[in-house]
């Protein structure tokens, strides 16, 4: 096994502990035996626990989502805006079909480090979430340009981030074998609400919603057979 390979298991292999800890009560001893080998060959690869943190940092954001550039290659408008928040949420509240962190390993990362010192989400927003929001401002821009945006009283960078925390709580509150809140919906009907409620957060109003909403065109764009078949959609 190249060098190269041997990091990229060792990281695979640690992402759960990191996940289920926390960075501070994660020992090197620990991630060893999580990778199977010993703490001299992980001190080859990496010089430290910190590096593997930092490098677990990038861990799923290297390879291009086809989705994303799909997304990108979209003209500014209120279709585009109803596409990036269907896509936003789809990942954060069921997540992503082929991503190479697993939804929930994410979400734990994510909130193990928020009882922390929040540097993994820290840099998640800083390097692979803030692409988003000149997109977004532009689709917001040409959403009240068509007379489909009502004005609303929250600044729009803001507007993306409450999107996303909505989408990322949801996913949060799944985690547990059995959820901490009961919707009393399925996980689908849970995702399809949530776009809608985003959207109304957004400023669209009911006309544009009803004409750019259609979440089985969404998922053929996205090439997915729905959040249904996600982990816990019953």
């Amino acid at each position: 096994m190249s060098a190269e390979a041997r990091r990229a298991t060792i990281l695979e292999s640690v992402l759960p502990l990191f996940a289920r800890q926390g960075f501070a009560n994660t020992t090197t001893r620990q991630l060893a035996e999580a990778a199977g080998i010993s703490e001299a060959l992980l001190y080859k690869h990496f010089e430290s626990k910190e590096s593997i943190y930092a490098e677990i940092q990038n861990v799923g954001c290297r390879k291009t989502d086809p989705a994303l550039e799909r997304i990108a290659s979209l003209e500014a408008s209120t279709s585009t805006l109803v596409h990036i928040i269907y896509f936003l949420m789809r990942s954060l509240a069921m997540g992503q079909p082929g991503d190479p962190v697993d939804w929930e390993t994410r979400h734990r990362l994510i909130l193990s480090s928020c009882l922390e010192d929040g540097a993994f989400p820290r840099y998640l927003f800083k390097n692979h979430f803030s692409c988003c929001f000149a997109k977004v401002r532009a689709c917001l821009d040409a959403a009240t340009a068509a007379g489909d945006l009502a004005d609303v009283p929250v600044n729009k960078r803001n507007r993306l981030l409450f999107a996303h925390h909505l989408g990322c709580m949801i996913g949060i509150m799944h985690l547990p074998e059995k959820p901490a809140v009961d919707y009393s919906i399925s996980r689908e009907e849970l995702f399809h609400e949530a776009v809608w409620f985003v959207l109304r957060g957004m400023g669209l109003n009911d006309k544009a919603i009803a004409t750019y909403y259609n979440p089985k065109a969404l998922a053929f764009f996205f090439g997915s057979a729905g959040p249904a078949a996600r982990r816990n959609s019953a």
